[in-house]
């Protein structure tokens, strides 16, 4: 008789089916399961287990204590909790502290990163439906398309999207837009060209725009858009781009990627498991998840 299929394994083909790995950086980039289930939660009569999902951004004790008390059998984390090659693992170090907590859980985590960046209906193609709220785009491209052949559904794929816009929008209009997309974000860092720092209302509307979740400084660098959209970017950039008489707008990494997990990957995850032995998971996104930045007000202290 042939073992059930494992909450894990059901997960794994879901999320690949959606983000599939060979859209993934492979030269620098460190995506796929990285850690599997031990061997007691793969027996025969635990693996039809039913259990939670839960989807982060980042892996923190936070999020760690969350997962364990939600009691989650599989964590979606999308930046991967192992990039650098690990010589040991030792709870010494605060990070691999956490990693050895959820190996004694039973826990598995899968890291999908730079798939979800480049994969129709991924985190850039959703960062362009922001920007756009709603109104059809004249034009969206690719800004550097993965080479190869790639798995279907994703042909033309890669990193950082275009978009030009049906209607120019203003720059406030847009900043709104964006504002709104991502939770409600009140502030953001802008690098402005000299000649709009003293007046923003000299900005012409804006026809065309690029994006990038996270870092987008090297997938941005050539794009002529008048308006780049990322997490953050190097001074040194962003000074380049200012001088060029483009707009960089940035909101710190993880800002620009967390709210995708609400509104796109939890749904399309539970949709993707319908037919699968668990598609009655319990998929939850991390609240204790959040940028290691905050503003602060030093006039309020």
């Amino acid at each position: 008789m042939s073992k059930p299929q494992s909450l894990t394994d059901s997960v794994l083909s879901a999320v690949r089916s959606l983000y599939p790995e060979a859209l993934a950086d492979s030269a620098w980039d460190n995506t796929g399961l990285l850690i599997g289930e031990a061997p007691s939660f793969t027996s025969a009569t635990s693996s039809v287990a039913q259990g939670t999902v839960l989807l982060t951004n980042d892996l923190t004790a936070a999020v760690v204590d969350e997962a364990l008390n939600e009691d989650a059998k599989v964590i979606i984390c999308y930046h991967p909790v192992i990039f650098r090659p690990l010589k040991s693992i030792t709870a010494s170090d605060p990070m691999q502290a956490q990693l050895l907590r959820l190996i004694a859980a039973g826990v598995s985590v899968y890291c999908p990163h730079t798939a979800v960046d480049a994969a129709s209906g991924g985190l850039n193609d959703w960062l362009c439906d922001l920007l756009l709220d709603g109104e059809n785009a004249a034009s969206k491209t690719v800004v550097e398309p993965i080479k190869g052949t790639l798995p279907e559904g994703h042909e033309g794929c890669g990193y950082g999207r275009t978009v030009e816009f049906s209607s120019a929008v203003s720059f406030p209009d847009l900043l709104k837009r964006f504002s709104k997309g991502i939770g409600g974000h009140r502030y953001m860092m802008v690098a402005l060209p000299s000649s709009y720092k003293k007046d923003i209302s000299a900005i012409p509307p804006i026809s065309k725009a690029a994006v990038c979740a996270g870092s987008g400084s090297s997938v941005l660098s050539s794009t002529d858009a008048q308006v780049l959209v990322t997490g953050e970017m190097s001074h040194h950039d962003a000074l380049r781009h200012s001088s060029l008489g483009q707009i960089v707008v940035t909101v710190f990494h993880s800002n620009s990627e967390r709210q995708y997990l609400t509104q796109r990957m939890k749904p399309m995850l539970e949709e993707a498991l319908k037919d699968s032995p668990h598609a009655n998971t319990r998929i939850v996104v991390s609240t204790a998840d959040s940028d290691p930045f905050d503003v602060i007000d030093v006039e309020s202290l």
